[in-house]
């Protein structure tokens, strides 16, 4: 009776340090994950059911809100300092991809005369950055290549 009693004790399996081992590989994984983040410019975007395109590191917004005010990446700029800011862009990478997101309320000229300054430096990656028509909040755009 004895020793049934001593080995029943002996074959428990402590679950502490396997349950500390998870927790840390998901706080590991949760710290190193990095997210996509947009440049957090206020514009509201018009809405379009086309396909999802898939965001880069190296990519350049250029954004005009609802007042015609340009902004290259998160900086506001003028016509002058956005096409020196393109022109230097274009002189390093022309593939690099550039996300233009064009407020519903913005005059459409504005639009066309930023994608006048696009074209001008030949970039070859432009996409135009809208919501989806059910009203989610997650950014797809129409893109030329």
């Amino acid at each position: 009776m004895w020793t049934e009693r001593k080995r029943a004790e002996e074959s428990t399996l402590d679950m502490t340090p396997l349950v500390d081992v998870v927790f840390l590989l998901i706080i590991f994984f949760m710290l190193s994950t990095t997210f996509i983040v947009i440049p957090g410019i206020r514009v509201d975007l018009p809405k379009a059911s086309s396909e999802r395109i898939t965001l880069e590191p190296e990519e350049i917004v250029l954004s005009v809100d609802e007042k015609g005010a340009l902004f290259f990446n998160k900086d506001r700029v003028d016509d002058e300092t956005m096409l020196e800011r393109l022109r230097v862009a274009s002189q390093s990478d022309k593939e690099v991809q550039i996300l233009l997101k064009g407020d519903t309320g913005c005059n459409y000229g504005r639009v066309v005369e930023l994608l006048d300054m696009i074209r001008q430096f030949q970039f070859h990656r432009v996409a135009i950055m809208t919501r989806k028509k059910s009203g989610a909040a997650a950014p797809s755009a129409v893109g030329s290549r």
